[in-house]
C-alpha cells in the first residue's frame, strides 16, 4: 500500500505542475484579450468622435445650401445670404483637416462661389429694369439647380467618410499586404 500512495502523490503532483505551468500563459492571454478589447473600444470612440465632427461640417454645408436656395432674391436677401455665408465659412474652417483638401476645394468652388453669385444678383435686384429682373430670376433659378446637384455630389463624396463602421486594422493590413503581394508578382524579375 505505501507504493500506491506514493504513485498517487506523484500523479497529483504532475497535475499541479501542469496546471501551474498553464496558469502563466492563460493569464497572459487573458491580459492580451483585455488589452485588445480596450484598444477596439478606444478605436470605436475615436471613430464616433470623428463622425460627430464630420457630421457637423456635413450639416453646415447642407443647411447653407438650403438657406441659399430658399432665398428668392427679392428684398434684403443679399444681407441674409452674406450673413449666412460668413457663418458658414466659420463653421467649415476645419473641413480640410476632417475630410481632405479635395472636398474643401469642392465646397469652395461648387457651393460658396455660386452662393456669392446669387448674393451679387440680389444686390442688383433693386437697381435693374423689369426685363433684367426676369433674367436675374432665371439665373438665380439656374444657380439653385446647380447648388442642388452640387450638394448631392458633395454628399456622395463625403459618404465614405461618414461611415461609422470602418474596416478593422487587420482587414486594412491584409488588404495592404495583398496589394503589395500583387505588385511584387507583377514586377518582372
Amino acid at each position: 500500500m505505501p507504493f500506491e500512495n506514493l504513485l498517487n502523490i506523484s500523479v497529483k503532483k504532475d497535475w499541479i505542475d501542469y496546471l501551474s505551468a498553464l496558469l502563466t500563459p492563460t493569464v497572459a492571454l487573458f491580459g492580451l484579450y483585455i488589452g485588445y478589447r480596450q484598444w477596439r473600444t478606444e478605436e470605436a470612440k475615436l471613430r464616433h468622435e470623428l463622425f460627430e465632427r464630420r457630421y457637423k461640417q456635413f450639416d453646415a454645408v447642407t443647411k447653407f445650401v438650403y438657406s441659399v436656395v430658399s432665398c428668392t432674391g427679392l428684398i434684403d436677401e443679399e444681407f441674409v445670404i452674406y450673413k449666412e455665408a460668413i457663418k458658414f465659412e466659420r463653421e467649415i474652417a476645419e473641413m480640410q483637416f476632417i475630410f481632405n483638401a479635395e472636398i474643401k476645394a469642392y465646397v469652395s468652388e461648387q457651393i460658396i462661389k455660386p452662393s456669392k453669385e446669387i448674393q451679387q444678383l440680389c444686390s442688383k435686384y433693386r437697381r435693374i429694369s423689369e426685363d433684367e429682373r426676369q433674367k436675374n430670376r432665371e439665373r438665380q433659378e439656374e444657380i439653385h439647380r446647380t447648388l442642388w446637384s452640387n450638394l448631392q455630389i458633395f454628399q456622395k463624396k463625403t459618404l465614405e467618410y461618414m461611415q461609422l463602421q470602418q474596416p478593422s486594422v487587420f482587414k486594412k493590413l491584409w488588404q495592404h499586404l495583398s496589394a503589395l503581394w500583387e505588385k511584387i508578382q507583377k514586377e518582372p524579375d
